[in-house]
């Protein structure tokens, strides 16, 4: 009980996700199907989602702690990580080990490639300890981040009482995720929505291929219950909607070394920068995406400098479309 009442504090931002990893980046000069390609660099770190947004958060110097299910060798190695990277760890003690993923980084032919490995499924008891655990953190959360797909099996409900709980405790909420999840969640009026162009496309099924249609699209969960909706699409424009209208944000091109959490990065971004510039949600957008990008010029995610997030932030360009 103390640690949850330690890491609930209301100075605390909670990043609630399901499933950390262990993540390995192997970056190569060439890689080659078929055939054995040796790497020229490994890094092994943690990863998932929340774990990214939380040590980016971190990162920038705002408090917070991480949930998820964690369990075996690679659970500790998690564990220690998120501590060394100063986030506090809430985690659920999980049977089994949980997953390890792998980026793979063709230098030469300038992709990335991620490798998902399926976590462990939590047994019936695992899952009622996390839920009972995190409605208590999101109730006495700064700000309540929730991040990630909902694994097979899961309800398209689960994220929704978590929502509930916050909201109705007054605690804003930003979610970074899509179709069912996040359906079922937005009637409880989440702060802001944060996903890019392709998860839209699945959310509605449908195609978002101009800007009109992003907007259209993006317009739809602004109806079902966002308050704003921010809407990515790696280098190419970003766009946020909300009462006021619509913001088109024009990004400067960057080389990227790895793009792996940079959506996270930018989630991260805007929350610092909307609970230090008191609510200013256009900035705040702005300041994030300049996150996301710093971090793509990084091979591990999380870990880039804030400085030239700012520096990269200033460069972006903003136009409103309407309102």
């Amino acid at each position: 009980m103390n640690k949850i009442r330690t890491l609930g504090a209301r100075q605390n931002v909670i990043c609630l996700g399901l499933m950390p990893a262990l993540q390995r980046t192997l970056v190569f000069r060439h890689v080659e199907l078929g055939e054995v390609n040796r790497a020229v660099e490994c890094h092994q770190t943690a990863g998932g989602k929340a774990l990214n947004m939380a040590v980016a958060l971190a990162t920038l110097g705002t408090p917070t702690g991480v949930t998820g299910f964690n369990g075996g060798a690679s659970g500790r190695f998690v564990a220690a990580y998120v501590r060394a990277h100063g986030v506090r760890p809430g985690f659920t003690s999980l049977t089994g080990a949980t997953r390890t993923c792998t980026t793979v980084i063709d230098t030469g032919a300038g992709v990335s490639t991620e490798l998902i490995e399926e976590a462990p499924t939590p047994d019936a008891a695992t899952w009622d300890a996390f839920v009972k655990r995190n409605r208590r953190l999101a109730a006495r959360a700064r700000l309540l981040a929730i991040s990630g797909t909902l694994p097979p099996g899961v309800a398209d409900d689960f994220y929704a009482p978590f929502v509930q709980v916050a909201t109705a405790a007054g605690v804003p909420v930003v979610i970074d995720s899509h179709c069912g999840g996040l359906l079922r969640a937005l009637p409880y009026g989440p702060l802001l929505v944060k996903l890019n162009v392709r998860e839209l496309e699945k959310t509605w099924g449908t195609v978002c291929a101009t800007e009109a249609a992003i907007l259209g699209a993006a317009e739809r969960l602004r109806a079902v219950g966002a308050r704003w909706v921010w809407v990515t699409e790696g280098g190419k424009p970003a766009y946020l909607l909300g009462a006021c209208g619509a913001v088109r944000f024009d990004l400067p091109a960057i080389t990227v070394k790895n793009p792996i959490g940079s959506g996270d990065c930018a989630a991260a971004g805007f929350i610092h920068a909307w609970l230090a510039n008191g609510g200013a949600v256009a900035d705040a957008v702005r300041a994030g995406l300049g996150c996301g990008m710093a971090n793509a010029l990084t091979l591990v995610p999380a870990q880039f400098d804030p400085e030239q997030a700012l520096r990269l932030a200033s460069l972006i360009r903003t136009r409103r479309i309407n309102g």
